[in-house]
């Protein structure tokens, strides 16, 4: 457990630490030159039932509100410090809007320097409280009276200590090691070592995390734990760890250790905001806001982006989202504050919803529902809300990066809720098993219902099917799930394939007579051209018929699944596009990377250079291919 003294400086944190620990947390010899706390200071308290907790100094002057917000970031508690001679001051109203702002709501007020006052100044002192607290989440919080020179109370607070170290905070069962870098040094015989605090997981010598956000992969040596050599470390605990694989150089506060699997550094956040009620303005979408965010240990500017509601007054919490300036390491429900540089103020903070929010439509009815699902606290409610509300589906790897949740935690959760796993060409997607039935059935309707008014087509097109049944309020986003749902609707036989075209099984096209006859003609004609049937001014001579009747005929042809248009003025039967499909997929099999040009192309299919740029193009409006960098690929 770690518990952080707060404050305003010269209120006598680093001497009450000293008097609980007897050590001294004013490390530096500018923080002693100048009797003050200038970066957090650390040391451990054994208490009396043999526990031990962290104590975190806190600095407690305005200009070094970073290092104040890096060392609160990470605590479980705080004892507030008071001076009775002084009472609240500049420092002490900063310190426990932090304090809210980050959720630290376990804590107690330490009235100190209570040998210097007397019984009329205390009561007084105790108004001045009451006043500090109102509507606070340390209203009710404990208060002792007592003194760090003396040590009158410390075995009191001691005590409370005790008891709160007896009922730590739960830490999330099975979460994996993440761990906020706030020092790095390199004492001899030890290499590069770095201090912090682990916030989910655990930590053993041998492991191997990741630097982030860099991404540079590195071992763990050896770890110390309140100066003593240990094997674990884990959630809730300051330790120091020696590692191996990385150099001093660039290594330091606002970067984090991690499993490598939440390693997913993040430039924009979509966060729940609340202002404070004394924030000097408003944000407001359409005037650019420019504030210092605060996350972990991590410093960083940014532009804030009022989502929900779009112009955010004082006093009010909404959806926003950040554009930082670097990237961060931020999971769901990481806690931030915001301070306005020009006019010197914290204006408020809040926590991370999403740290890998789409690119597009930020602000859209759609993402605004997500993020109102993704706004619990609670993974099986955020689930089942994003379930509802985003029709392409959950990403279920994304979701157990960012709730960091081990995988046999996310399979509880899938077995919590009736989940449908369906694997898409986009990678595995989780839908709610109606919406998965739903999604099959509309294809199958669709079908039908092109049949029963197009009696004489063979049936859709893989696009034109999947169009008729795409989402409205998914934006595209959910076609690897409408394809996935084909593949599984082909593989059960509810519908089948008939060339390039669809259909129910045992619907037969039932052309108009002279259609009919015309297609048993381009049979007959085309058929023995083999793979490259004559353009369209040599097929209209063959069929003894003028260009502009051949052209409407074989449109209507087309219309009907019967031909494919390959280009403007070039007609295939569906047949003999699939043996050119087969004979891209060979081609592209006997290149080394799989990449391969129009030459080759054209040697394999004998074809002919113009014809094979025509096919290929076409391949690659169907999506059969991929075009770059003057190769193509199998898509």
């Amino acid at each position: 457990m770690i518990v952080a003294t707060a404050g305003h400086v010269d209120h006598g944190k680093t001497t009450l630490v000293h008097a609980l620990t007897g050590v001294r947390t004013d490390r530096l010899p500018e923080e002693r030159r100048r009797g003050m706390t200038i970066e957090p200071g650390h040391a451990h308290l054994d208490l009396p039932t043999g526990r031990s907790v962290s104590l975190v100094d806190v600095p407690g002057h305005a200009d070094f509100l970073r290092q104040a917000v890096a060392g609160l970031a990470a605590v479980d508690a705080v004892l507030l410090v008071i001076a009775c001679d002084d009472g609240p001051r500049r420092q002490t109203h900063d310190h426990l809007a932090l304090l809210d702002l980050l959720g630290v709501h376990r804590g107690a007020v330490v009235l100190n320097k209570a040998d210097r006052v007397d019984a009329g100044r205390m009561a007084t002192l105790q108004a001045e409280v009451d006043a500090l607290l109102a509507g606070s989440p340390l209203q009710s919080a404990p208060r002792l009276m007592v003194s760090a020179t003396t040590g009158q109370g410390l075995d009191g607070l001691r005590t409370l200590v005790d008891d709160w170290a007896a009922s730590p905070p739960v830490t999330r069962p099975g979460a994996r090691f993440r761990f906020a870098v706030d020092r790095a040094f390199r004492p001899p015989g030890l290499g590069t070592v770095v201090t912090g605090t682990v916030l989910s997981g655990a930590v053993r010598p041998g492991d191997a995390p990741v630097l982030s956000p860099d991404g540079t992969p590195v071992r763990v040596r050896s770890l110390q734990r309140h100066g003593q050599a240990t094997d674990r470390a884990e959630a809730g605990e300051r330790c120091a760890l020696a590692l191996a694989g990385v150099a001093l150089e660039g290594l330091g506060r606002g970067q984090w250790l991690l499993h490598p699997d939440l390693h997913a550094p993040a430039a924009r956040l979509d966060a729940r905001l609340r202002l404070r009620p004394d924030a000097p303005r408003a944000l407001d979408g359409a005037v650019p806001t420019r504030w210092r965010v605060y996350l972990g240990t991590a410093a960083v500017g940014a532009r804030v982006l009022p989502l929900s509601p779009r112009r955010l007054v004082p006093g009010e919490s909404g959806l926003v989202q950040l554009l930082l300036d670097a990237p961060v390491a931020a999971l769901h429900g990481d806690r931030f504050v915001l301070h306005d540089t020009a006019a010197q103020a914290l204006v408020g903070g809040g926590r991370v919803l999403d740290s890998e929010p789409p690119r597009r439509g930020r602000a859209s009815d759609a993402r605004l529902a997500e993020l109102q699902a993704l706004d619990h606290d609670d993974a099986a409610a955020a689930l089942a809300g994003l379930l509802a509300a985003r029709p392409q589906g959950v990403d279920p790897q994304a979701f157990a990066r960012q709730r960091n949740l081990d995988p046999s935690a996310l399979d509880d959760l899938r077995a919590s809720q009736p989940i449908e796993a369906v694997a898409t060409s986009h990678g595995p997607r989780w839908l709610h098993a109606d919406r998965w039935r739903q999604l099959q059935r509309s294809l199958t309707d669709a079908l039908d219902a092109w049949h029963a008014e197009r009696p004489d087509s063979r049936g859709p097109s893989e696009a034109v099917l999947l169009k008729a049944v795409q989402d409205p309020a998914a934006q595209g986003q959910d076609r690897p799930l409408r394809l996935a749902a084909l593949q599984a609707a082909l593989a059960a036989g509810a519908i089948e394939r008939d060339g390039f075209a669809l259909r129910r099984p045992g619907h037969v096209a039932r052309l108009a007579e002279a259609d009919a006859r015309l297609l048993a003609e381009l049979h007959r004609v085309m058929a023995p051209m083999g793979l490259r049937p004559p353009p369209l001014g040599d097929l209209a001579a063959l069929l003894q018929r003028p260009v502009p009747d051949t052209l409407q005929a074989l449109q209507r042809l087309c219309d009907l699944g019967h031909l494919v248009q390959v280009a403007r003025n070039r007609y295939f039967l569906p047949e003999t596009v699939d043996a050119l499909m087969a004979v891209a997929r060979d081609t592209a099999a006997s290149a080394p990377d799989g990449r391969f040009d129009a030459a080759s192309f054209r040697d394999r299919s004998g074809v002919g250079r113009n014809l094979s740029i025509q096919l290929l193009e076409f391949f690659d409006r169907i999506g059969f291919t991929r075009y770059a960098r003057e190769r193509r690929t199998i898509r």
